[in-house]
């Protein structure tokens, strides 16, 4: 081969290679997971917004005037949303089992505080609009509840701001309360049983049933 010949190809791949490095230079990476798609769907995902499926509480309600345990999805799973809950609407699956309320939804949860398990629970005024048994039914609702927490032993009422003294069935009035109080309204799984309770209220009263009669000397 002439030298001018060589010396034409050299040069020519050369330049072959040069636009090679430069095309090179100016492509897009081929990772499995392009960058660009990565940050487009963190950038545009809105947050989270909480939902009324994001957690269940036990809640209790009345049947025929007796206390009964219902399952009710919450926000969250904190006393006092747990507690707020019993001062809405109730819940459609609640109603299902035809289990009503004695607290009335015109009253507010003003705040609740807990010390060293004693939950106080003050309440707005509208809550003296609720007398008689009616009002025992609603306290017994409320300390019920609370007292599904581990951390909640005994309960406090305040009506807009002021302490006040709550009635119990077998105790008469009194400052603290504790679900032991309201043993005897309890409803008897015998007879719920047959009235379309679900079995997990079921299931709830009946452990609730047994812890009284182990711990409540009044239920011994």
């Amino acid at each position: 081969m002439r030298m001018h010949e060589v010396h034409h190809r050299i040069t020519s791949l050369i330049a072959a290679a040069a636009v090679v490095v430069a095309a090179a230079g100016c492509s897009i990476g081929t990772d499995s997971e392009p960058r660009a798609l990565a940050v487009s769907t963190t950038t545009t995902s809105a947050p989270a917004a909480p939902t009324s499926g994001g957690a269940s509480a036990q809640l209790w309600y009345l049947r025929d005037g007796s206390l009964v345990p219902a399952a009710v999805s919450l926000p969250d799973h904190t006393v006092s949303t747990t507690i707020g809950a019993l001062f809405d609407t109730t819940d459609a699956a609640v109603k299902s089992q035809k289990l009503t309320s004695s607290v009335p939804i015109d009253t507010e949860l003003s705040s609740v505080d807990l010390n060293e398990g004693t939950l106080t629970v003050d309440l707005s005024k509208e809550f003296d609009n609720v007398v008689g048994p009616s009002r025992q039914q609603a306290i017994a609702q409320i300390v019920l509840t609370a007292t599904e927490f581990p951390n909640v032993s005994r309960v406090r009422f305040k009506v807009d701001g002021k302490p006040v003294q709550v009635a119990t069935p077998t105790r008469g009035d009194a400052t603290t309360v504790t679900a032991c109080d309201y043993a005897s309204l309890l409803g008897d799984p015998a007879e719920l049983a047959k009235s379309g309770l679900s079995n997990a209220s079921m299931q709830q009263l009946d452990e609730r049933v047994a812890t009284f009669a182990e711990n409540c000397p009044a239920s011994k």
